[in-house]
């Protein structure tokens, strides 16, 4: 008998894999991921429908330019996201710079990388049809947690930001 694994097991080395890199990146970088993360839904929201049209060949650049495929909704918007994810976190110029003065504690660094996984696997579900995020939801609890509270796990790492601000005298200037 050939076991297959879950979509379970995806999401947990996904939050694993996501979380030691944020220990590696430490406190400007996940701050800054956090931020990336929050544009790229934005982005995602806001230029998905004119980009559709583009890789539909219903619009043209220039009257001249266009890309006829048959990109899904979701994926322009998934594409758009982790784009502008990537490009905000690594050539921003934000963050990595600091001077040792109001790093995070383990236990926050910990709370803000989980927090940044599980704000992009709700992002990513965000863009799928509410069929699609059923269907996955049957299949994975994880994903079934994700989506069942999408709302909190898109105001969580703000709430977090908020309560977490106030530790450390010293981080008041830092951002």
């Amino acid at each position: 008998m050939q076991t297959v694994p879950s979509w379970d097991l995806f999401l947990a080395i996904f939050f694993v894999v996501s979380i030691g890199y944020s220990f590696v990146l430490q406190r400007d970088k996940v701050i800054v991921t956090l931020l990336a993360i929050y544009a790229g839904i934005v982005i995602a929201n806001v230029l998905s429908s004119p980009l559709q049209g583009f890789f539909n060949g219903d619009k043209t650049v220039a009257d001249s330019l266009f890309i006829r495929a048959n990109a899904s909704p979701f994926s322009v918007q998934a594409g758009l996201f982790l784009l502008t994810t990537v490009i905000i976190s690594v050539r921003s110029g934000l963050g990595g710079r600091s001077s040792g003065k109001g790093a995070l504690s383990h236990f926050e660094l910990g709370l803000f990388s989980f927090l940044n996984s599980a704000l992009i696997l709700a992002a990513v579900f965000s863009f799928m049809t509410p069929e699609a995020q059923t269907q996955f939801a049957e299949h994975s609890r994880i994903a079934k947690l994700i989506i069942s509270r999408m709302s909190w796990w898109y105001i969580a790492p703000l709430i977090a930001l908020i309560v977490t601000g106030g530790l450390g005298k010293s981080r008041s200037s830092d951002y």
